[in-house]
């Protein structure tokens, strides 16, 4: 056997070991721990929240992308590339879905709009949804895959990863079988890994993904 196969399947263990240990550790904090956590008052929690949400998302990312990877996180997830341009294009690109759905909400479900979100809100459901879940999907495991695979396969196979990480809090709040929002996230998951392998900055996904959870929440 030789050694660039040994690594390879060394590579693909490895993967395979951080995304089950990902998915088991996000489920039992979402099934188990999330009354707990939101225990603590409409201040402290969310704060906790955040903070266990970088434990389990960013930090294993980061000591994969350093320990195993050997190099340095903000850059392998190109966060310090493209800056301008990514924000630039995260900003566009977010107020043009954010027309789409709100003209969508409006027209066609009759939606009122209500912007008096929580700090929770602001802080989990918008920022560290947008800036954890991309680090994960589109930084980590995105690229990884398409170290092996050609893009398209890798971004499909990156999306349905991203749509089943719904799962545990949809289990949760008993919506789970709402097919509708199966099919929704995962085109939203490809629409951001397309999103990302054009621009190649991570920022315009981040804030692409926060701007489109913002305005989920304030529909």
């Amino acid at each position: 056997m030789s050694t660039a196969f040994k690594e390879k399947n060394n590579d693909i263990n490895i993967i395979i070991g951080i995304l089950v240990f990902f998915y088991l550790t996000w489920t039992i904090k979402e099934l188990w721990l999330l009354e707990y956590i939101y225990s603590f008052g409409e201040i402290i929690s969310p704060l906790v929240e955040a903070l266990v949400k970088s434990l389990i998302w960013i930090v294993p990312v980061s000591i994969y992308i350093k320990i195993h990877l050997y190099s340095d996180p903000i850059s392998y997830l190109k966060m310090n590339v493209n800056v301008k341009e990514g924000v630039f294009w995260g900003i566009l690109l977010s107020l043009l879905l954010g027309a789409v759905l709100i003209l969508e909400a409006f027209l066609f479900n009759g939606v009122f709009f209500h912007f008096s979100l929580s700090f929770d809100d602001y802080l989990n459901t918008v920022l560290m949804a947008g800036l954890a879940e991309e680090i994960v999907f589109r930084g980590l495991i995105l690229q990884e895959f398409n170290k092996k695979l050609a893009f398209w396969k890798a971004n499909i196979m990156t999306a349905l990863l991203f749509l089943v990480i719904h799962y545990p809090i949809w289990i949760y709040n008993d919506i789970i079988f709402q097919f509708g929002s199966h099919i929704y996230i995962f085109l939203i998951g490809l629409l951001f890994g397309f999103v990302f392998k054009k621009t190649g900055s991570l920022w315009t996904v981040i804030l692409l993904h926060a701007f489109h959870n913002y305005v989920l929440s304030i529909i």
